[in-house]
This record gives structure tokens, C-alpha cells and sequence, in this order.
């Protein structure tokens, strides 16, 4: 797909169609891993001061780090047509992590075991994965869309672990089917999309530049990869509720 008419320079610059050497920062280079020190202290931080609230100020807390993602995110959204005057499909909050905006925002206001599990099981790892895999190294760290993607991404980490850290989350490996009853209905319309725009939402056609997935795509082939792809997710579900499970009530 090519761009033109699009803002090439300044704090909004777009240059997701072109390869500028020297302008982003390399896959666990040292602003990759400073960005990871800093998503930890954060995280590490927010949980700290949360457990210090009371209930109700706890959840003003989240409140507040869910409205600050959404703005974030709203900026973005409206950041290509009125700095590039276009927009494009592949910038939808289709991903996982632009779900676990509208999914977190809902929990804040009704929390349930849906939206808490979904948090926890998919939200968590997707948001740790897209640390640790970003797909936008292209651009140079002090730039809006790394800083804003870093940002949100080290926010959704944080909400999920001070969910959990105060006692206001408990994963149940019982309520999986949850989760998995959202991966059902929403990734069969979300791989048509793919299909037919282009796109490569959850990252269920192509892999992050970097990632594991495009390995898994050169040994067992498109779509082949999607069977390791849900089975790396199936284990991590084993590492994320075993823990839960032993522990006593």
C-alpha cells in the first residue's frame, strides 16, 4: 500500500510506509529495554500505591488509567485525518489491546467476570507480548505514535496487575470459557476483515516484524500457523493459572 500527502516530519510525522535508517530503534536495543525497565516501574509503582487506597479510591484510580488510555487512544484516532487528511482501516481499535480499551472502560463501570477474565487472560499477555514485540520501531522513540503506543500498552499492563495485586481481579482457570467465547465470536469476522481490507488485526494473517509468529510462519505456513499461535496461548494460560489454582482461599 502506498501513502501520499502525509506529514513526513514533526512530533505527528507518519512513516509507516517508507524506511528511514537511523530514524526508529532496534528490537531489544536500549531504548527498547529502557522502555521495558520503565513499563516495570511503573507497573511496579501503580500496584504499590493502589494497595495503599481504600476500596472506593482504588477504583478512582482505575477509573482514572482507563480515561487516560482512552484519551490517549482518541487522540491517535483523530490524529490521521487532521494531520494527514486520510485515514486507514489498519489503524482501527480492532487489535486486542484496542478491544481491552472498550472492555476495560465497561469493567470500571459494571465489573463482572467477563470483562475481568478477558482482562486477565487476553488483555495481559497481549499487552506484554506488544511490549515485548513492537511493531513500531520504525519511528524514532520521541515521536507520538511510539510514545503514545508504549504509554497505553505499559497502562493496560498496569490496570490488569492492580486489579489483581488489590484483590479486585481473582482469575478462576473455571471461567476460561469466557475469554475463549469472546475469541470465538469476535476473530472469525475480524480474519474476514483481515482478508478482504488488508489488514492483519490480533495478528491472525501475518506476524509482528520480529516476533516468534513469523517463525511459526516459516516452518507450518499461513494459515497453518494459527494452530502453534493459539497453542503458545494455551500455555501461557497454564503458567498464568496454575498459580491461582494451588493457592489456598
Amino acid at each position: 500500500m502506498t501513502y501520499q500527502g502525509i506529514v513526513r516530519v514533526g512530533f505527528f510525522a507518519f512513516l509507516e510506509d517508507i524506511n528511514m535508517p537511523g530514524d526508529g530503534f532496534a528490537l531489544f536495543g536500549f531504548t527498547h529495554i529502557v522502555a521495558l525497565v520503565l513499563t516495570v516501574l511503573l507497573c511496579v509503582g501503580l500496584c504499590l500505591w493502589c494497595r495503599r487506597l481504600s476500596r472506593e479510591s482504588q477504583w478512582m484510580l482505575f477509573r482514572g488509567v482507563v480515561i487516560t488510555v482512552l484519551v490517549m487512544e482518541i487522540v491517535r484516532q483523530v490524529s490521521f485525518p487532521l494531520v494527514h487528511g486520510r485515514y486507514w482501516l489498519e489503524h482501527l481499535p480492532l487489535h486486542m489491546c484496542g478491544l481491552l480499551l472498550f472492555i476495560s472502560a465497561i469493567h470500571v463501570s459494571r465489573p463482572n467476570k467477563f470483562t475481568g477474565e478477558i482482562i486477565y487472560a487476553l488483555g495481559l499477555p497481549g499487552a506484554v507480548a506488544a511490549m515485548l514485540f513492537p511493531d513500531w520501531t520504525l519511528y524514532p522513540i520521541f515521536h507520538f505514535y511510539p510514545l503514545q503506543s508504549f504509554t497505553i500498552h505499559a497502562l493496560h499492563i498496569s490496570f490488569a496487575m492492580m486489579l489483581i495485586t488489590s484483590g479486585n481481579l481473582r482469575p478462576n482457570f473455571r471461567e476460561l470459557w469466557r475469554p475463549v467465547a469472546f475469541l470465538a465470536v469476535i476473530l472469525p469476522p475480524i480474519f474476514v476483515l483481515n482478508r478482504a481490507a488488508g489488514t492483519n488485526f490480533f495478528f491472525i494473517n501475518a506476524g509482528s516484524e520480529g516476533s516468534p509468529l513469523e517463525i511459526l510462519i516459516d516452518i507450518f505456513g499461513n494459515p497453518a500457523f494459527l494452530i502453534p499461535y493459539a497453542g503458545i496461548l494455551a500455555v501461557a494460560w497454564v503458567f498464568m493459572y496454575l498459580p491461582w489454582h494451588f493457592r489456598k482461599v
